[in-house]
């Protein structure tokens, strides 16, 4: 609860990547347009946490985005305190995340899609090698039990800056029984994951373009690429509006 009785905003934190800002930007919108709570949407910025001294590890050959490796500062940056929830930026909300939040059990330092997926494709996105590994793109969408004793102990600047990937990327901190699982529906991936019309429990709640959404040339046309474009269309519409009552401001000031 905070300071005034209300419940505090759940927090979110999104991979933020320069090349992909129009994701980013999508990404948030959807959330916000859909949830039913109130949420606080912070992208993690590599930039920012270099220049603050809390990540320094160089860049190297595997690393699709500039979040690949600070998404496991999610605890830390969380204040290793109560829950929250890392996402890529390449998602595309189609419902509420409520029901998500409502899956919580304490009894797990994580939860997340436990996905069995092994791309074929040897690059991805704007030609970023695509590597496969065991646990792939289960990093991509995670609850975070902020301050539970092994995320504390293992999601530190230093262990992030400098531990492997398949440390990291595999949860090798935890045991097999402290990551709890949620349904694939809430890390749907496009183009590997599919929807069974007889079956409501397949539809996607949360999109996610893994391989490369419509931002991309080369994935323009990628299975749900319209309602990706339909979100964009809304976004820009909104921040259109945004701007139109910061300029009626600006005269009301003059």
């Amino acid at each position: 609860m905070s300071s005034n009785g209300h419940a505090a905003p759940f927090r979110v934190f999104v991979g933020y990547d320069p090349r992909e800002e129009v994701a980013f930007d999508v990404c948030k919108h959807s959330l916000l347009k859909h949830s039913s709570i109130p949420l606080t949407i912070t992208p993690i910025k590599q930039s920012e946490l270099r220049s603050g001294g809390l990540y320094w590890r160089d860049r190297g050959p595997t690393e699709s985005t500039e979040f690949s490796f600070t998404r496991f500062l999610t605890p830390f940056l969380a204040s290793y305190s109560g829950w929250a929830l890392f996402i890529d930026c390449d998602f595309l909300y189609t419902s509420d995340i409520a029901p998500l939040l409502s899956l919580i059990d304490d009894r797990f330092a994580i939860m997340c899609v436990k996905h069995e997926y092994a791309p074929k494709e040897a690059t991805k996105m704007d030609g970023a090698v695509q590597t496969v590994y065991p646990r792939k793109n289960w990093s991509s969408m995670v609850l975070y039990n902020c301050g539970h004793p092994k995320n504390r102990a293992a999601l530190t600047p230093e262990v992030v800056s400098t531990q492997s990937g398949a440390y990291l990327h595999r949860f090798m901190w935890l045991d097999d029984d402290e990551i709890g699982e949620v349904p694939f529906v809430w890390n749907f991936l496009v183009g590997h994951n599919k929807v069974d019309p007889e079956d409501p429990e397949t539809f996607p709640k949360v999109l996610h373009y893994t391989s490369g959404g419509p931002w991309f040339e080369r994935y323009k046309d990628c299975e749900f690429a319209d309602l990706w474009l339909k979100e964009l269309e809304e976004c820009k519409k909104k921040e259109k509006e945004k701007e139109k009552v910061k300029e009626g401001e600006k005269v009301v000031c003059a």
